[in-house]
């Protein structure tokens, strides 16, 4: 009888170790994944918000729907959106939306008003860019910046 009892406690022990591991393995997963989708999402963002700034300071604005559909469309940018709101907490799928939107409605005034757009890389050069421009892209910039925030919590908290 004890050889049996001490077989089953030794198995239930067993179970129970690997049932913790196999949780603590797919957090690791889920927060690499985070982590990752999380990058890419920025990279899309960030190269997104680029081109549409080059197509603004190539051609004359408003710039032509076919160039600003292709540019767009070039980063996957919302595929990724909705693989954050698959696997996001709501924070971080909230603030990847406000990013987005806002993003959208910088192309959106680049595609529909006459802009003139910043060149703040270049020091000679002070233009500010037209106001249009400018509150499109304040707007842009202080969404991607909380969503990089809200980013960095999740993420520090997947590493505890």
């Amino acid at each position: 009888m004890s050889t049996l009892i001490g077989a089953m406690v030794g198995v239930g022990s067993t179970l129970l170790s690997e049932t913790v591991r196999s949780k603590r393995d797919r957090g690791h997963q889920l927060h690499q994944l985070r982590r990752q989708l999380y990058a890419r999402y920025l990279e899309a963002l960030t190269g997104t918000d680029s081109e549409l700034q080059l197509l603004a300071v190539r051609h004359r604005t408003p710039v032509d729907e076919a160039d600003l559909r292709a540019a767009w469309r070039s980063h996957s940018l919302l595929a990724l959106n909705y693989e954050i709101a698959l696997v996001a907490p709501t924070p971080v799928a909230s603030a990847a939306d406000t990013a987005y939107g806002a993003l959208r409605a910088m192309r959106n005034v680049i595609g529909t008003t006459e802009v003139t757009v910043s060149n703040l890389g270049r020091p000679e050069d002070n233009n500010p860019g037209s106001a249009e421009w400018q509150g499109a892209h304040r707007v842009y910039i202080h969404a991607l910046a909380a969503l990089r925030s809200t980013m960095r919590a999740d993420i520090g908290n997947g590493q505890g």
